[in-house]
């Protein structure tokens, strides 16, 4: 016997990389599911904000300002690309992750450039938008192809 073959002391083998690549597809997977609520409660301030609800704090000499009307059509039609986005990585396709990382950046952004309007949830929005980035971005096996490969836990 040759040293170290099917011992499963190499690098990348045994049960910590099958249980990293599960991680990942779980990771990425719950971040479908946090694109599909980002984009609905996107949706949902984006509506407030067409109405001009009270809910919504009033601002002045803010740098970011922005007709409220304005700022509600930016949400619902970043909200409905999300939650787009969201429902095709819960379907594994596969360039659904890299357009998931690039909306939740702008999410990321628009929210910080929202924070006066609505700060608890524009903090909350970022906050998951963050998780998704992570967790897309360190899906290495992509949109759930773990779970295609053959590979068992």
């Amino acid at each position: 016997m040759g040293t170290g073959a099917g011992t499963g002391t190499g690098a990348g083998t045994g049960a910590h990389t099958e249980r990293r690549a599960a991680w990942a597809v779980g990771g990425s997977f719950f971040a479908g599911v946090l694109m599909v609520v980002i984009g609905a409660t996107d949706i949902l301030q984006g509506i407030a904000a067409i109405r001009r609800n009270t809910f919504l704090n009033n601002v002045s000499g803010y740098t970011y300002t922005f007709d409220l009307t304005s700022w509600g059509w930016i949400h619902v039609a970043l909200g409905i690309l999300v939650a787009l986005t969201g429902l095709a990585l819960l379907m594994r396709v596969r360039a659904a992750r890299y357009v998931g990382i690039a909306l939740a950046a702008l999410v990321l952004v628009s929210q910080f450039m929202y924070l006066p309007y609505q700060p608890f949830w524009a903090i909350v929005n970022m906050a998951l938008s963050a998780f998704v980035i992570w967790a897309l971005a360190t899906d290495r096996m992509g949109a759930g192809a773990g779970a295609r490969s053959g590979t068992r836990t």
